[in-house]
């Protein structure tokens, strides 16, 4: 199987998708990692936000944190970091073309709705490019839970009404919306450089 996981910075990869990609590299399948920017204003400090020193830096950062999770297949498109909106045509032809040759079987890409412009404006473009990808959320607001507990076994009863929908409902994972909490995600008003 052929596994492709595409980063829009320099560590998502690893952030999201870290113990997927040691599963698959385990199993013998392989891995390609794309990191699709170049980093270079990931850093709160001043002497290095925006520089080529950062874009260094980071490369150096992936490449071992790649040769940790056993990744030996990784591509750099260099694209300037908090750009991929920009140059949205250009970052879609480079991935059209990796997963042209590679014909991965698997995807994993940032969600369309993550709240940073470069995850969501990727996770569009892979929508189109490979639609079944499985798409991972950094930048989606604050998770907050409800307790459901002593109102979980009504909930249950309530959703059993909808019997239009008991093929459908069967495909949804139920047990993450009749557990003992409902999440639900706040938007923050995060900015970006």
């Amino acid at each position: 199987m052929k596994v492709l996981v595409i980063s829009p910075h320099p560590d998502d990869e690893t952030l999201c998708c870290a113990g997927t990609i040691m599963n698959f590299v385990e199993r013998g399948d392989k891995v390609k990692v794309v990191i699709v920017t170049d980093g270079r204003y990931g850093s709160y400090s001043k002497e290095l936000y925006g520089t080529d020193e950062l874009v260094k830096i980071r490369k150096e950062e992936t490449i071992r944190a790649l040769e940790i999770l056993g990744v030996k297949d990784y591509e750099f498109l260099n694209f300037e970091d908090s750009k991929v909106v920009q140059k949205s045509k250009e970052v879609e032809e480079s991935l059209s073309k990796i997963i042209n040759e590679y014909k991965p079987d698997i995807v994993f890409a940032p969600s369309p709705c993550d709240l940073h412009p470069d995850h969501s404006e990727i996770g569009k473009i892979i929508m189109k490019l490979f639609p079944n990808a499985y798409f991972y959320l950094i930048w989606g607001g604050e998770e907050v839970k409800f307790d459901i507990k002593d109102k979980k076994e009504k909930k249950i009863k309530a959703l059993e009404e909808y019997k239009s929908q008991k093929e459908i409902l069967k495909e949804l994972p139920l047990e993450k919306f009749t557990g003992d909490y409902e999440v639900f995600y706040r938007v923050n008003k995060t900015t970006f450089p």
